[in-house]
């Protein structure tokens, strides 16, 4: 059993359940919808929260949600994993439902779950998506951030799949990000169960990365045509350009994981600080080696990055940009009206003449009434 829960809230966050479960991993979903929850056949556990029909990408909706609910989620929640260290909670960060929800839920799972770690999954959009989904983005990830216990934020970047996938229609981006996210925590999972001579990356050690509060992600970069340490290094620092979380910005790693792969001649390319030059020496690392004859591959784990400040400023950068005519179509919708200039005519309109009574009566012939 793996000791990993993913908890999906939204209809997002239902999508990446789906995925995981086909992994093995304990799921639940969580929705105010049940129509986009329904869907996902594959998750057994499901919560309806009652008395909701979608939240219409209102966040305020999401949030009283888990107001009127919370003993019932919480209760849901638990009765949901068993045994497991780490719950990442998943959801996209641009919605109603799991914008809304998540952020307090995830507070609350904080303090009603002893024992087990908290993080989370949290996608952000395009770059291209309309004001509303911008705003609840940015209203979003603010507060997770300011969330003090949390554990290791997976940001999954949309924007990272339209670059490499330009073509693609935004179903194929999102089927593509949820594979690609459970993929790779499956991944690193598979990998503490492996034995080596050289260096074991056990369970304890993909905890300690994952337990760390900030920005985490994972990648693989295949180096089996690397002749230098530099070409190690160069193709680790492009995996994480290329992968489909946020971009590395800056440093400050604090913990990391270095799992090898492949032959024993390769691994002598290896240079450990030339591979974290870019994002500072972690203040812990824990590596696997594990040879054989596959492609050489060094699958990399980067905790504890601060959110990505300008990853986060090109959602709001259009905001500030169009602040006028956005404010200005919120003017419009509480004061817009329209005075008719003919009210004058009302009083013209024909009105059929009153039925008189017995006035037929009075105009017969007296020797007839």
């Amino acid at each position: 059993m793996k000791s990993i829960g993913i908890l999906g809230v939204g209809q997002a966050g239902g999508n990446i359940a789906e995925i995981a479960t086909t992994m093995g991993f304990q799921t639940a979903l969580i929705n105010t919808n049940q129509r986009d929850g329904i869907v996902n056949t594959r998750v057994e556990k499901k919560y309806f929260v009652p008395g909701y029909n979608g939240a219409g990408q209102d966040r305020s909706l999401g949030l009283r949600a888990v107001k009127e609910n919370y003993r019932e989620l919480i209760n849901f929640v638990k009765g949901s994993f068993n045994n497991i260290r780490l719950l990442l909670v998943a959801f996209s960060t641009d919605g109603g439902t799991g914008s809304g929800m998540s952020p307090l839920l995830i507070e609350m799972l904080l303090d009603h779950l002893p024992g087990v770690n908290i993080g989370a999954i949290a996608i952000l959009p395009e770059r291209n998506v309309l004001a509303g989904n911008r705003i609840n983005a940015s209203e979003c990830i603010e507060e997770v951030s300011k969330i003090e216990a949390i554990s290791s934020v997976f940001l999954v970047d949309n924007d990272q799949m339209r670059k490499l996938n330009p073509q693609s229609s935004k179903h194929l981006i999102y089927l593509s990000s949820n594979q690609q996210v459970m993929e790779a925590i499956n991944s690193v999972l598979r990998v503490t169960h492996k034995s080596s001579f050289y260096g074991n990356f056990d369970e304890s050690d993909l905890m300690n990365i994952l337990n760390t509060r900030g920005v985490t992600i994972i990648s693989s970069a295949t180096i089996t045509d690397a002749k230098t340490s530099a070409d190690v290094s160069r193709e680790i620092h492009q995996s994480w350009l290329n992968s489909i979380f946020c971009p590395v910005e800056s440093a400050g790693v604090i913990r990391a994981g270095l799992i090898y792969e492949g032959p024993e001649s390769m691994s002598k390319l290896i240079n450990v600080p030339s591979i974290f030059e870019r994002v500072g020496e972690p203040l812990q690392l824990f590596e696997g080696t594990y040879f054989s004859e596959t492609d050489a591959t060094i699958t990399t784990i980067l905790a504890g990055f601060s959110f990505p400040t300008r990853r986060l400023q090109s959602l709001e950068d259009s905001l500030e940009k169009n602040k006028d005519r956005l404010q200005n179509l919120v003017n419009k919708e509480q004061s817009q009206r329209y005075e008719s200039k003919v009210s004058w005519a009302s009083g013209l309109k024909a009105k059929k003449p009153e039925k008189q009574v017995g006035s037929a009566a009075s105009k017969l012939p007296k020797n007839l009434k």
